[in-house]
């Protein structure tokens, strides 16, 4: 690697050089610094030692920058690297680059207008590997809104809370029996929140939704073939319907603590019906499957993604 020059005579913005004024400090320099200052080095010890090193994500055309510059910087400062630098990929639209001299960037709010913050949070991870440009389009996020978020997660939180209400008054049956089909919907809470936590750690945040993904359909399907509405119709099956009530809010519990990364607002709201203890963002991702709920649940103020038709805003790109 050759020198590098920290200080720039071209253009007169910028920190000064003390010892020459006709210098100022390279931008790509003292902006590097901005990542340890602003948790408190050289003014918050405790502060900065919590959170430093840490992962960093950057856009993959300025890694040289951060995985060349910014170690060499900390290691003549006697600091830490990053525990990792992580370049992630371009969003695309038609197949190119965002770009404002051609119009083809997009406003977030053009997005969370209409599909909501959580919903927008929720497709870029998904639908996207991390680290990998990614095309966007309307027609998919659309398509995902619908299935994934509305039908999908937020219909089946609206099942579960509303079934409880009617069926138990709202009560959370406990000291159930459980069958070898409820059993086999606490060992997928058990295996994703697994696989969860080890793609997070890998950055594969698509693959972790993904597999998260597959317990939510499997509480529907579960839903679908146990019949909770036909079993409450017959008060032998009492006991059974308890076991069912009880595994599927265990199975929502569970969705609630390991989704709360990525859409937080609907989370939180889902943990508070459940009677949750605590804020779910503060709960242990790898102990997603244990039940932290409350005696009852409570009902939700709103659908957590209602079903929306396709935005007038929506283009064909």
């Amino acid at each position: 690697l050759d020198d590098l020059s920290i200080s720039r005579s071209s253009f007169d913005w910028g920190i000064q050089i003390p010892w020459d004024h006709s210098h100022v400090v390279y931008v790509w320099f003292d902006a590097l610094l901005n990542y340890i200052s602003a948790i408190g080095y050289g003014t918050d010890t405790e502060n900065f030692e919590r959170r430093w090193p840490a992962v960093q994500l950057v856009g993959k055309d300025i890694a040289r920058f951060h995985a060349v510059i910014w170690p060499a910087m900390l290691m003549a400062a006697g600091l830490p690297v990053p525990r990792r630098v992580f370049g992630h990929g371009w969003l695309l639209v038609g197949g190119e680059k965002m770009s404002k001299s051609k119009l083809t960037g997009i406003a977030p709010s053009e997005i969370t207008d209409t599909f909501g913050v959580g919903a927008f949070r929720y497709y870029f991870m998904r639908a996207i590997s991390f680290g990998q440009d990614g095309s966007f389009s309307w027609e998919d996020l659309s398509a995902r809104y619908q299935a994934e978020l509305a039908n999908g997660f937020g219909n089946l939180a609206s099942r579960v809370i509303a079934m409880v209400t009617r069926y138990r008054a709202g009560v959370i049956p406990t000291g159930v029996v459980l069958t070898e089909a409820d059993q086999a919907i606490f060992a997928t809470g058990l295996r994703v929140t697994a696989e969860a936590d080890a793609a997070i750690d890998r950055l594969a945040i698509h693959e972790a939704l993904a597999s998260i993904w597959t317990l939510v359909d499997e509480l529907n399907g579960y839903i679908t073939i146990q019949e909770p509405w036909a079993l409450s119709k017959d008060p032998a099956n009492a006991e059974r319907l308890d076991a069912v009530l009880f595994t599927i809010v265990r199975g929502l519990g569970t969705l609630a603590v390991l989704l709360s990364p990525v859409i937080p607002d609907a989370a939180a709201t889902l943990w508070t019906a459940l009677g949750g203890t605590g804020d779910v963002a503060d709960q242990d991702v790898r102990s997603a499957s244990e039940w932290k709920g409350g005696p009852s649940v409570s009902p939700l103020p709103a659908s957590l993604f209602p079903r929306i038709e396709q935005p007038d805003t929506a283009v064909t790109t």
